[in-house]
């Protein structure tokens, strides 16, 4: 009792040094405020969210300024932070968790303040309760209605389509692999109450408010998909910032509320493409040296290669089909459509339909996913005690040598990877590749268990999928201007500059602010 009565003594202090700016931050919110002096009350409004975190804190600064300079805007800004990871295991740590929030959130708003003028409105406000109270309510009945996963994903509220939103935020921040709904989820109701209020309020603003366009950096889970689909329910136009590693800025509409990349036509306009041999060699020659090691530009985020050199020694897996598998709590709707609910529903349903098939099956782990990620593969192997596992350091280029005839994966890299090493690969969600015929594209669960009973028989022309793979590589990494191509690499840069030295990261924005590519894009965004 005397240590939890010290603790409480010593919290205002302690929430008091996180609110002071640390070394970057100051040194980004002094630079903003050098080249943003004065507030403007101009009734034309630039919205973005106040995403906690300095990438996108130096990048949205510089996108806003950069619009400033041009034109007389105000800039608001959204305070979407409305959950913490960990925040379900307790309802003291949910209360905590919520108080902390609020807390780290006066930070943030005064960071953005350099540049914006004012605030649009803040996803925890609690000034009006009464509201709260009846959207606690509307939430409850919600919640309670809620009997399937597939009910979860097709979900909507107020006519604004929720249900992926909600379960993405559910599997990040509880953390779980899976929404359980055989009993009763006092969380889940906490975020269809919070997506009950991110509703109405992003409702009530737009009602009143218009803006030239709207800033976000991702467009999935409920604190960046709701603000996003209101928008554009509402006629404003969204830009999602470096959302993606292939392009600087993604327009969205209501067809294309995601934030990655649209895919849809790579291979017809691949074929329009003049100087086609001479593109291929380029994705050869890219490809070749992904495939020994090296980490290009569109797998950046990745902390080490799945083909990075290794001299573990490889199971036996000729004539075996691999299940590649996903980081379980990354937000599994990133792209339009996805036959399972989750990963985990996923790699359930592909290894019972192996097993009932008698097909020689092993999985491998990401190579890159989280520890939470790690505790998942050992429920997986309490479930299925005589599944295989594949070391993650083993490199795919290993396996297809060793003898493996089927890659099974959601929607990963490795689809045009494996079709590149000539094996084919079996999918279940709208994709990268969808638009190309190296893998078998299924759309519900009868199309994937038929093709997965067929994989161990499937026979693609080799030569065609290497073809094909490297079609899809040239358009959704090297289909780009010199321009664009400048302006990527100088934001890849910044987005893996060392946070601790924020005169590198404002020298970096100041270098993205003076290429061409840039300033065509601020011109898009108020055109």
């Amino acid at each position: 009792m005397v240590k939890k009565i010290k603790k409480l003594f010593l919290l205002p202090s302690q929430f008091s040094d996180m609110r002071e700016l640390d070394g970057t931050e100051d040194e980004l919110f002094q630079y903003f405020n050098s080249i943003n002096p004065k507030k403007s009350r101009s009734k034309d409004i630039v919205l973005l969210e106040c995403v906690e975190d300095p990438f996108y804190f130096g990048l949205f600064g510089q996108v806003v300024s950069s619009i400033k300079e041009r034109q007389d805007i105000s800039a608001q800004q959204i305070l979407v932070n409305s959950f913490r990871v960990g925040e379900s295991v307790s309802l003291n740590k949910f209360f905590f968790y919520g108080f902390l929030t609020r807390l780290l959130k006066k930070k943030w708003c005064k960071l953005y303040s350099s540049f914006c003028d004012s605030v649009a409105y803040d996803h925890t406000d609690l000034s009006h309760p009464m509201d709260d109270i009846i959207d606690l309510y509307r939430s409850y009945k919600c919640w309670k209605s809620i009997n399937t996963k597939d009910e979860l994903i097709a979900l909507k509220i107020d006519s604004i389509a929720v249900g992926d939103l909600i379960n993405d935020t559910y599997l990040r921040y509880k953390p779980a692999p899976t929404v359980n709904l055989s009993v009763p989820d006092m969380y889940l109701w906490s975020i269809i109450w919070q997506t009950y209020r991110n509703i109405r309020r992003g409702k009530r603003y737009f009602s009143r408010v218009k803006p030239k366009a709207y800033l976000t950096s991702y467009s999935t889970y409920v604190n960046h998909g709701i603000p996003v689909r209101i928008a554009l329910k509402s006629n404003v136009p969204v830009f999602a910032i470096s959302s993606n590693l292939q392009q600087f800025i993604k327009p969205l509409s209501e067809n294309d509320t995601v934030h990655t990349k649209d895919p849809d036509n790579y291979a017809s306009d691949f074929n329009k493409l003049n100087d086609q041999e001479e593109k291929l060699a380029q994705a050869e020659l890219a490809l070749n040296q992904r495939i020994t090691g090296s980490i290009d530009n569109s797998t950046a985020y990745m902390k080490k290669s799945a083909y990075a050199q290794t001299d573990i020694p490889v199971p036996d897996v000729s004539r075996a089909v691999v299940i590649f598998m996903h980081d379980f709590f990354d937000s599994p709707h990133v792209y339009r459509s996805m036959v399972f609910p989750d990963f985990w529903e996923w790699v359930c349903f592909t290894i019972d339909t192996l097993k009932q098939a008698n097909i020689k099956y092993f999985l491998k782990p990401h190579p890159n996913q989280i520890n939470l990620s790690n505790n998942v593969m050992e429920q997986l192997k309490q479930k299925y005690p005589d599944m295989l596992l594949i070391p993650p350091d083993i490199t795919n280029k290993q396996l297809v040598d060793a003898g493996i005839i089927c890659a099974i994966t959601v929607y990963g890299t490795v689809a045009h990877e494996m079709a590149f090493l000539g094996v084919p690969t079996i999918t279940s969600a709208n994709h990268p590749h969808s638009s190309f015929d190296f893998c078998i594209n299924t759309k519900d669960k009868f199309e994937y268990a038929d093709a997965l009973k067929r994989s161990s028989s499937i026979n693609f022309d080799k030569i065609e999928m290497k073809n094909q793979s490297l079609k899809f590589y040239y358009m959704h990494n090297l289909n780009l201007s010199d321009e664009e191509k400048q302006l990527n690499d100088a934001v890849l840069k910044l987005r893996f500059s060392d946070i601790n030295d924020g005169n590198d990261m404002v020298q970096s924005l100041k270098q993205i602010a003076e290429l061409s590519g840039y300033k065509q894009y601020i011109a898009k965004i108020m055109a």
